[in-house]
Formats: C-alpha cells, sequence, structure tokens
C-alpha cells in the first residue's frame, strides 16, 4: 500500500460571459493501495495474446467475455468468482457467421454479443445464433457519403434496443462525426463534432511511396456509461459527452495541473514511413490522453494519462522499446468536475486494457501466461 498526504491545489477560473471569477480545488496527489488475482482457467488454456482489447464487461459487471480469434469463440469470465465458466462457439462463416475478422465485441443491454467485422455486423446470442443483422451499409448505401470512410464499433442504446451509435472519420476530410442510427425506420442522423477535429493541428500524414497509409496522432475513442458516450482524442484534454436519454450533445474542457490541456510537441504533417518510428516516439514522449471509466460505487469517472519513455534499442521491425512511462490518473465527479490528479509512479508501463467493478480499477496482466489483474483502489 502507498500513502501520501493530501496535497491540494487551487485554481481560478472565470465563467462563461460573466466576468465572475471562481475557485475550483483539485487534490494533487492520492492515497491508494494494489492488490492482484489471477483467474482460475482450469485445464483451459486463455487467450491473452490480444491483451484483452477485443473484450467487453456484461452489464451488470459480473462477466468479462474476451475474444478467442484463434478458436472463436468468446470466454466468459465470472470476476466475482475469478474463474473461468464457458467457452461460447461462434462460426466464421455461413448464416450465423460472425466474420473472419472481428474488429470489436460489445456487451449488449439484454446479455447478448454484439460483433462488429469486415464482413457483417450484428446481435448473437451466447448459443452462437445471430439475433439481428446489423446492416448500415444498406442504410447508408443512398446517402451522400464518400467511399473512404471508416466507422467505429456500434453501441447499442439502453432500453431503445433498436437504436445504435458510432463514429465515422472521413479520411480525405479529416473529419469525424457522430452517427445514429435508428433500425426501425432505417434512418440516421450524423451529428458534428467540430472541436473533435481540430486535434488535425497534431496529425501526422504516414506516406509509403508518395501515397497516404495512416495517420499518428488521431487516436479517437469512446465509453459508454451512465447513458453517456464521451468522446475523446489523445492528442487535446476534452471530449465531447452524447446523453442517450436526451439526445443532447455537450463538452468539457480540462487543463490538469498534471497533464495540461494538450499535447505541446510540434509534429510534420507528413511523414515518410522511413522515419514513422521517431515521430512514433516524438508522439509517444508527449502526454496521450485515455478513456473514461465510471465507478459506479463511488460515483466518479477514472482517466488514465500517459507519457512514455524510450531508449535507443529497437524491435526488428523498427519501432523504439520502451523503457520507463509516467503515468497520471484523473479524477473526476459525476458532472466531470475534475476533482483529483496524481502522478502514479508504481506504474512503468502505459496501463493494459483496463475497467472498474466493485470501487476498483483492474488493469490486465499477465502473470505466467494466466490471466490476472492488478486492482487499484482509491482509499
Amino acid at each position: 500500500m502507498r500513502n501520501f498526504k493530501f496535497l491540494v491545489l487551487s485554481l481560478f477560473i472565470y465563467s462563461c460571459g460573466k466576468g465572475e471569477k471562481k475557485e475550483i480545488t483539485v487534490q494533487i496527489e492520492l492515497s491508494y493501495s494494489f492488490d492482484t488475482v489471477i483467474v482460475d482457467s482450469g485445464e483451459e488454456f486463455l487467450h491473452l495474446n490480444d491483451r484483452l482489447l477485443f473484450s467487453d464487461l456484461s452489464s451488470n459487471g459480473k462477466y468479462l467475455y474476451n475474444w478467442n480469434r484463434s478458436a472463436f469463440y468468446l470466454e466468459k469470465i465470472d470476476l466475482d468468482e475469478l474463474r473461468l465458466v464457458d467457452n461460447i462457439k461462434y462460426e466464421k462463416e455461413g448464416p450465423d457467421g460472425v466474420g473472419s475478422y472481428v474488429r470489436h465485441v460489445d456487451c449488449s443491454p439484454e446479455g447478448n454479443s454484439i460483433f462488429w467485422s469486415y464482413e457483417k455486423k450484428g446481435i448473437w446470442d451466447h448459443q452462437g445464433k445471430l439475433l439481428r443483422n446489423l446492416s448500415i451499409e444498406s442504410i447508408l448505401k443512398d446517402a451522400d457519403f464518400p467511399e473512404d470512410f471508416e466507422l467505429f464499433q456500434i453501441t447499442q442504446f439502453p432500453n431503445e434496443p433498436d437504436k445504435f451509435l458510432t463514429l465515422y472519420d472521413e479520411w480525405d476530410t479529416n473529419t469525424l462525426n457522430l452517427l445514429i442510427f435508428d433500425f426501425s425506420d432505417a434512418s440516421f442522423i450524423k451529428i458534428d463534432l467540430p472541436k473533435i477535429n481540430k486535434s488535425i493541428e497534431f496529425y501526422a500524414e504516414i506516406l509509403l511511396n508518395g501515397s497516404k497509409v495512416g495517420r499518428l496522432n488521431k487516436d479517437v475513442e469512446y465509453t459508454v456509461d451512465q447513458n453517456k458516450a464521451i468522446i475523446i482524442t489523445n492528442a487535446y484534454n476534452h471530449a465531447y459527452i452524447y446523453d442517450m436519454a436526451t439526445d443532447s450533445l455537450s463538452y468539457k474542457t480540462w487543463d490538469g495541473p498534471l497533464v495540461g490541456d494538450k499535447k505541446m510537441s510540434q509534429y510534420p504533417k507528413e511523414v515518410d514511413y522511413e522515419k514513422l518510428w521517431e515521430t512514433a516516439r516524438l508522439s509517444e514522449e508527449d502526454i496521450n490522453f485515455g478513456v473514461f471509466n465510471w465507478d459506479e460505487k463511488n460515483k466518479r469517472y477514472y482517466r488514465f494519462a500517459v507519457k512514455t519513455i524510450f531508449g535507443e534499442e529497437k524491435y526488428d521491425y523498427g519501432a523504439y522499446k520502451p523503457i520507463d512511462a509516467e503515468v497520471f490518473l484523473s479524477i473526476y465527479g459525476e458532472d466531470l468536475n475534475l476533482i483529483a490528479e496524481s502522478k502514479i509512479p508504481e506504474f512503468q508501463n502505459r496501463p493494459a486494457k483496463h475497467f472498474v467493478k466493485d470501487g476498483k480499477i483492474w488493469l490486465f496482466e499477465n502473470i505466467d501466461d494466466e490471466l490476472g489483474f492488478v486492482r487499484m483502489t482509491i482509499n
């Protein structure tokens, strides 16, 4: 256990349009503790190669469903009993097939599984049967959409089974929008996110033989809790909040006492593939903001931000090997106002896949090829 005395930082901000000075207090050191648990998988070997990147929690937080792309099944893990309870088999092809390459797995509010692959998007039950085909392409085919775009994972609205949301990334214009689909009448609406798109100042286009093949610093993600989708970028300390219950969009910014309000480095607008890893190193050494995770027990949000430290040694494919990291944890109230922010010196790497359960932050840890979690408790 690591204990700190509480240090408090007072900040002064001005209310918009009123000229009123308002004092807010941010705690900048925390008291916290760690413990480690290991999942009993019996005679089975759990799929840890993807570091739980293709996994999701059930709506009640009891089960973790981890996609095993080698065996094509979901590993159902009871987090209360810390044991593997089932392997749910799915087909790759055919009428119930989920597709050959699953990009995202999500738990629906009703307890089914949403698979998102290049070939198919839909909802499956836990007997491997396709319940509903989410044919987004058929809805978009008559709309004025460019050919070169990407859709993110799709999330079902709680209590509205016909409505889903996703993010839409238009490559040619570097713009990102929120799409809301209603499958009851095969309609959709597009919601602009102009403040997210200002992150273009940090984008670095990756060129291979003169052609664009990717981008650095365009990491956009969202998480859904409390009927709210919180949309973030890695480059700015800001977020859009879409409220599914009220169909409203709001925007918040923060300037953390330790993490600031945005990246600080200057990046080239274009980078040749041969120099990719030098620019990637520059980006990772700068601050990178993570996603929000809701703590239902304590009614607050947690968010990590990271600066990675590299040595000069490289992997075979060219990337620099990290040797350390500066990891910061920001804590927000239910209203998303910042209430605490602290460096977490025990972390020497970017936090792995994590979630909040029973008031603790659970961080994935591969412990001698067994599924483990380091659990962080904020005291």
